[in-house]
């Protein structure tokens, strides 16, 4: 027999077994004002996440922005990267000597550590070790070559003094030099060049001073005489 149908209040035409507990209304309405609620916060963490991201990228760009300016801005003669090296232009000789002091790089920047005043053929080395510093301006990768225009005192009895140079901590050789002029070639590796700034070191074996062994007054001990520097 088939059950009789119930008139509900409202007159929907629902049976008995179609009524809806009201605690499972309750229920459901519970959760639909959860979701409600989890999509708005999921909006607004959205919202937020796009305002940092706009505020990194524009501190991003303000940042190297500041950097090409601290490039290009001439402290004294001479420009500087942005890791704080003076920047030498590629393929022109820069010479340390006083007489060559209208040139538009600073020398004085380029000369770290261990050298005495300069003169006007160059500068001598104070004692055994030495350091330059120096950018290559317009450096894209690749090997570089530079030439160092150097001379050292060789005192009586001894044919040559030898030296030692390294980039960046990087060994690139040991060299012979006799007392006069000599040009060394350098061959730096990619591995070595930091975007184009080095750190050159040079290590004398044994400095001495001219007026131990009679040949003049000058009581300085002698490391290597620096010339001219050239960057390719």
């Amino acid at each position: 027999m088939q059950e009789p149908e119930i008139d509900l209040p409202g007159g929907d035409g629902r049976t008995a077994d179609s009524v809806e507990p009201a605690g499972t209304l309750f229920v459901i309405e519970e959760m639909r004002q959860r979701l409600t609620t989890l999509e708005q916060m999921t909006a607004e963490i959205i919202g937020r996440i796009d305002q940092l991201q706009h505020l990194a990228e524009l501190s991003f760009a303000e940042t190297h922005a500041r950097r090409r300016d601290d490039a290009t801005k001439p402290q004294g003669q001479s420009s500087w990267s942005s890791a704080g090296f003076p920047l030498i232009p590629r393929n022109m000789p820069v010479f340390f000597g006083t007489l060559r002091d209208n040139q538009t790089v600073g020398v004085d920047d380029i000369l770290v550590s261990g050298w005495y005043a300069r003169e006007e053929w160059g500068v001598w080395g104070r004692d055994s070790i030495q350091q330059l510093r120096f950018a290559m301006e317009g450096y894209g990768g690749g090997y570089a070559t530079v030439h160092l225009a150097l001379q050292c005192f060789v005192p009586p009895g001894m044919s040559h003094q030898n030296i030692d140079i390294l980039a960046n901590g990087y060994f690139l050789g040991s060299f012979d030099l006799p007392g006069g002029l000599q040009i060394i070639r350098l061959r730096l590796p990619p591995s070595c060049i930091c975007n184009g700034d080095i750190l050159l070191q040079t290590q004398q074996d044994k400095s001495f001073s001219p007026a131990a062994f009679g040949d003049s007054l000058d009581t300085r001990v002698l490391g290597i005489g620096l010339i001219s520097i050239d960057v390719g």
